[in-house]
């Protein structure tokens, strides 16, 4: 159990949050040997309790034991302790059959208050962590330095599933509701570059990323029907060629490489299936379909987000499951960890070794009196070293100048 931290937490300006080590909960990874195992152990019991702090919370440990005595016995004697007064559920995981692992806490790495907050991108090189807010329409740069947050907000005017940074640094490549589009910092605005379904089509693009290439792929959907089968689009380098590569995604999430490059994986939200492709790096194909896992039989929720480390794994988070799971190339679950949001939607390497997440949440339908957490963007090392986003690598920028990578 994690002893609540109590730190003085001064006014502060608009935009403007200090980092302080405000930890949420522990949630360390449950381990499994297989998947009967893994849906025994997904079971977990919520359990509320006291702190004298809001912002910081001691975890309890609690898995649902069908009848066993001595963990309802337990959480009665934790209730009966901490009656003086209760603070929203919290979500910790199982750690009977673990071994050998050390503890990770869950940090609020910053107060979002995003409705549906994805596509994060960390950029050591300027300090700055990115996020948007799918229903909110916007884009959000968090500058770290010191003990503060600065933040940055900006209008994009259409609803953003993904974005990649531009290789030279000078702006972001977005999927956005009609397209694809540049956003340039210098300009702070988005200019549309292709429109493969058309305008106010009533499909929107969802998640994409960017391959080793740095072409930029993303899938879209339709935003009333996600049962609808759509496609996933390639932009090409230049910037204005949007090519249909992938037919039959309805909700696109977790497009992400393996490290070599020889393989691509594509979640569908819809049918809770992650699927696996061979690839060839230099012309941008993929082909040998197969299904990677269906995770509908272990998991509550549905795969959303996720990134890769450099062993090949997968990191996945699970909307309306509270979960991240990490996922082998074989199709097997390493490890889960519950988290303190309902709706998880994107983790994303951090820190100087790149063995930290930053986790982007949302609160849209979500009662936050049980999940106050909901929006925030959290923080969890997990120990094992992943990899920065690949950037795109547009040949000219929309003004006709020439694209410089920088230094």
């Amino acid at each position: 159990m994690i002893r609540p931290i109590h730190l003085p937490r001064p006014p502060v300006p608009a935009r403007v949050q200090h980092r302080y080590p405000e930890i949420i909960c522990s949630c360390e990874p449950t381990r499994h040997k297989d998947h009967e195992s893994l849906k025994r152990d997904c079971f977990i019991r919520r359990v509320s309790i006291s702190t004298p702090e809001r912002s910081v919370f001691s975890p309890v440990v609690v898995q649902e034991a069908r009848g066993n005595k001595s963990t309802k016995s337990r959480t009665a004697s934790i209730q009966k302790k901490n009656s003086k007064k209760k603070f929203p559920v919290l979500w910790a995981a199982d750690m009977s059959n673990a071994e050998g692992v050390q503890d990770h806490r869950v940090y609020r790495f910053y107060e979002a208050h995003a409705s549906v907050g994805k596509a994060g991108i960390w950029d050591p090189s300027q300090n700055k962590y990115y996020y948007v807010d799918i229903q909110g329409q916007s884009l959000h740069i968090l500058t770290l330095g010191g003990s503060e947050i600065q933040r940055e907000d900006y209008d994009v005017g259409l609803s953003v599933g993904a974005m990649a940074l531009i290789e030279g640094g000078w702006g972001l490549v977005m999927a956005v509701r009609d397209g694809f589009g540049i956003w340039d910092f210098s300009k702070k605005k988005l200019e549309l570059v292709a429109t493969p379904y058309g305008i106010n089509s009533g499909w929107r693009m969802n998640d994409g990323a960017c391959d080793s290439k740095g072409r930029f792929w993303a899938g879209r959907l339709f935003d009333t029907d996600e049962t609808k089968p759509g496609q996933i689009y390639r932009l090409e380098n230049d910037g204005k060629t949007a090519t249909p590569v992938i037919e039959g995604i309805c909700c696109t999430n977790g497009v992400l490489w393996s490290p070599d490059s020889t393989l691509m994986y594509v979640g569908d939200s819809t049918t809770k299936q992650i699927f696996v492709w061979d690839y060839d790096e230099e012309s941008g194909t993929p082909s040998n379909k197969r299904l990677l896992i269906d995770t509908s039989k272990i998991f509550h929720g549905v795969p959303d987000g996720a990134t890769i480390d450099q062993e090949g794994y997968l990191w996945t988070c699970f909307f309306d499951g509270h979960k991240m799971a990490r996922i082998s190339p074989e199709g097997t679950i390493d490890r889960v960890y519950d988290l303190p949001v309902k709706r998880p939607t994107q983790p994303c390497w951090y820190g100087d070794n790149l063995d930290t997440l930053l986790i982007t949440s949302a609160s849209k339908d979500v009662n936050t009196a049980n999940c106050p957490e909901s929006g925030n963007i959290l923080k969890l090392h997990v120990g094992v070293q992943g990899q920065l986003k690949a950037k795109y690598k547009l040949r000219s920028r929309p003004d006709g100048v020439a694209n410089h990578a920088s230094s």
